[in-house]
């Protein structure tokens, strides 16, 4: 069995929300709630038993700070982290492919990615409807295989879907 865990960015804007000039959507920072948010989820999914051997993150500055922070909590190193363009913007065939070409001795790997792309991605791994994954909102997955190559006709069971909101939700009760 393998893990898949599907973390969008978590919240991103301009300073004083306008972008400079010359900047990209690429460059967009996090805020610092976002800097927040990503420290608590990377907490939670410690407590969940659920940080992944392998973080693969897109290379936009948002993503690539969560997927930084979130392996900082984790002690984990960020010269391991990997880096792939095809998750900025990505569509179903982009997370599928970055998948299946991963060699099988990572069981559990972790992609930080983008909306819409990564919400439509993780609706199309299971029946349960996810609206929408908010920011440094993290779906979790049990894949029924011991190959990546066969991640996309394998089985995949539903583990969890965490995000902020939620954890403020169950602090207060």
């Amino acid at each position: 069995m393998k893990t898949l865990l599907v973390i969008r960015h978590a919240k991103a804007d301009w300073p004083e929300g306008k972008a400079p000039a010359n900047a990209t959507d690429r460059d967009r920072p996090l805020t610092e709630r976002g800097e927040a948010d990503a420290v608590r989820m990377a907490q939670r999914l410690q407590q969940l038993k659920a940080v992944p051997e392998l973080l693969i993150s897109s290379p936009a500055l948002r993503a690539a700070t969560t997927a930084r922070i979130m392996a900082r909590e984790w002690n984990y190193p960020e010269d391991v982290i990997q880096w792939q363009p095809r998750l900025y913007q990505a569509d179903l065939t982009d997370f599928i492919e970055t998948i299946t070409a991963l060699p099988d001795t990572w069981k559990s790997i972790g992609l930080v990615s983008h909306n819409p792309g990564i919400t439509l991605f993780a609706n199309a791994l299971t029946a349960y409807n996810i609206q929408h994954i908010p920011t440094c909102g993290v779906v979790a997955f049990h894949v029924q295989t011991s190959e990546w190559a066969r991640f996309w006709p394998a089985e995949k069971k539903l583990w969890f879907f965490e995000y902020p909101e939620k954890l403020q939700q169950h602090s207060r009760i």
